[in-house]
């Protein structure tokens, strides 16, 4: 949470693969700036400083602690405001190809299944969602209100908007 350039430059030469969990930018991010004062406290998950590095970095989330929305996390890693509607290290926010990145390319590289998945590509695995709308195009604030439409698992769908909210599980 709290990596320092030194240590961003070390991971660098050694071609480590950050993995992030940005969404504390928006959980905790009070309680760090409350903490850890605004200077040091905005530098928590530096996402930028990672990737100017050249770093694979990727985003994750930790499921028994926050619900699992990955838009959510992209919408953290782009927006980087807290709970309380705080700004929170504006310096370390990443654009929204690059938190796309994030959570798909690079989640894959961490893993060692680039070669399968990551990537819409001719022989990989066809795991993917269709969204209710492009988060490329909509105004970064708001990402977090993109819906997941449907999510297709190694080319069979296995979930449905439609099919959720007619049984109540929206």
């Amino acid at each position: 949470q709290t990596v320092r350039d030194d240590q961003l430059d070390r991971m660098a030469e050694l071609s480590m693969i950050p993995s992030i969990f940005v969404a504390h930018t928006y959980y905790w991010g009070d309680i760090h700036l409350k903490n850890l004062g605004r200077v040091r406290g905005s530098r928590i998950s530096p996402a930028r400083s990672a990737f100017d590095r050249g770093l694979k970095v990727n985003f994750h989330q930790d499921p028994l602690v926050v619900q699992p929305k990955m838009l959510h996390t992209v919408w953290c890693a782009v927006n980087r405001i807290t709970r309380n509607g705080v700004e929170i290290g504006p310096e370390q926010r990443v654009s929204v190809f690059e938190a796309l990145q994030a959570v798909t390319v690079n989640g894959a590289y961490a893993y060692f299944e680039e070669d399968r998945k990551g990537t819409l590509e001719e022989g990989k695995l066809a795991d993917m969602v269709i969204l209710s709308d492009n988060p490329m195009a909509v105004e970064p604030g708001k990402i977090c209100d993109i819906c997941v439409l449907e999510t297709i698992k190694e080319g069979v769908v296995r979930y449905t908007k439609q099919q959720a909210d007619s049984n109540g599980q929206i």
